[in-house]
């Protein structure tokens, strides 16, 4: 009975306690869902700026492509106006080259042949002055051939004079000599010494002149008359003699050279009885 009558109680407290149980539950998702309700607030918040700053970025990045196409347009027309007048440039280059060509061929053809007629030409005079050398060659040949001839007969003559100089001095002992012939000889001997000193020593008769040259020399001044060789050598100031000078720039600076002598300077027994007259090439 009294199980019974405790039943409700039991029942009722139970009752209210889950009712407490839910009240307490509901508050508590109540409070969560306050805050949810906070936290989708400030989400939405964050969204809509994000959603702004999408805009904004959007708006920048179209703004960007926009003025990078801008700039792409701008760079295809500048550079196809530039290609076109590269274009252009290198069509006018190309045409000048050609005519450049053609003219520089033009002109290599020309030039070729005047070469080819100026070397026809002066293949043509080198040839006839070629003969003409070779003539001038046969004739100052002959020239020499007659002059060594001439000499060599002139030679002989003079070879006797002063093989008879030794009678002359045995009849002149007695009293002073008479130069006038020996100056006369050597007058003559040094003429021939000069043109055989101009001419090629290679001429056929040139070393047995000079050898008979230097046997009448020998023979004078086995006689006591001495002819002073002179040509070729220095000349040097303060000699006695009578020099006329010439200019000759192959020489050497500061070269004064014997070239010539007219007149020999003749000694006798070791005195001068005639100076020398002589012609001196100088470098000065």
């Amino acid at each position: 009975m009294f199980a019974m009558m405790c039943s409700p109680v039991l029942y009722a407290q139970s009752y209210d306690s889950i009712i407490s149980d839910i009240e307490q539950k509901n508050a508590e998702l109540q409070e969560q869902l306050t805050k949810l309700e906070q936290r989708t607030q400030e989400l939405t918040i964050q969204v809509a700026g994000n959603s702004e700053r999408v805009a904004l970025l959007g708006e920048a990045v179209d703004q960007k492509v926009g003025g990078l196409h801008e700039q792409m347009d701008s760079i295809d027309e500048r550079y196809g106006l530039r290609m076109s007048d590269a274009e252009t440039a290198v069509q006018e280059t190309g045409i000048r080259q050609q005519k450049s060509v053609v003219w520089g061929t033009i002109i290599a053809v020309v030039i070729c042949l005047l070469l080819a007629m100026t070397f026809l030409i002066l293949r043509k005079r080198i040839s006839k002055k070629g003969d003409d050398i070779e003539l001038l060659r046969a004739r100052a040949d002959d020239l020499n051939r007659q002059m060594v001839e001439r000499m060599d007969k002139e030679i002989g003559e003079l070879q006797k004079i002063s093989e008879g100089l030794n009678n002359s001095q045995t009849t002149q002992t007695t009293r002073d000599p008479d130069h006038s012939l020996v100056k006369a000889l050597a007058d003559r001997i040094t003429f021939m010494e000069m043109t055989l000193y101009r001419m090629d020593s290679s001429i056929k008769g040139h070393r047995h002149l000079t050898k008979s040259i230097k046997q009448m020399k020998d023979n004078l001044l086995a006689n006591g008359y001495e002819l002073v060789d002179m040509l070729g050598k220095d000349y040097v100031e303060g000699m006695k003699v009578t020099a006329s000078f010439v200019v000759d720039d192959t020489l050497e600076d500061g070269k004064q050279i014997i070239t010539g002598i007219q007149k020999p300077q003749i000694n006798y027994k070791g005195k001068m009885i005639q100076a020398a007259q002589i012609t001196v090439s100088q470098n000065i």
